[in-house]
């Protein structure tokens, strides 16, 4: 038994990406849609899927799923970050002035940003474990794989 339910883990995980898949757009410098972003944002609506849905076998492999991809995503953006500061990554910065607008202002200080990003490295790291071990315990009840519905004999 879990002392937290893992449906608020999920919710937790889902909201702090929420607000790191919604943050672009509310800054004046817009970068471009890529692959992470629009996985980001896939694996945030599966994370709110699986956080509203009843707890079953179904809405437990979407927070896997949901899960494993936000958890890859940020693992992989905090890998690039220390590569680039560890040297490992040369990059060229580029100039462009842009008006900063209050979100830029309030976001440029780090106070909303940094304590959220470590919330969602914990709570989706979390919410994977959850949801694999969920995943193992209804495996071993069963006695089939979880991706293969069992039919009742």
């Amino acid at each position: 038994m879990l002392l937290i339910s893992p449906r608020f883990v999920y919710l937790i995980a889902a909201m702090c990406s929420l607000y790191l898949s919604v943050a672009p757009f509310f800054s004046s410098f817009h970068s471009p849609i890529t692959f992470s972003r629009i996985a980001l944002w896939i694996g945030t609506v599966l994370l709110l899927i699986a956080a509203v849905s009843p707890s079953n076998r179904k809405s437990n492999m979407t927070a896997l799923v949901g899960s494993t991809v936000t958890a890859l995503l940020l693992v992989y953006g905090i890998s690039r970050f220390v590569a680039f500061r560890l040297g490992y990554v040369h990059a060229r910065g580029q100039l462009g002035a842009f008006r900063p607008n209050t979100f830029d202002r309030v976001n440029q200080i780090q106070i909303v940003t940094e304590p959220l990003l470590l919330l969602f490295l914990i709570s989706s790291l979390a919410s994977l474990l959850i949801s694999a071990l969920i995943t193992l315990r209804l495996r071993n009840r069963t006695g089939s794989s979880p991706f293969i519905g069992s039919t009742p004999d």
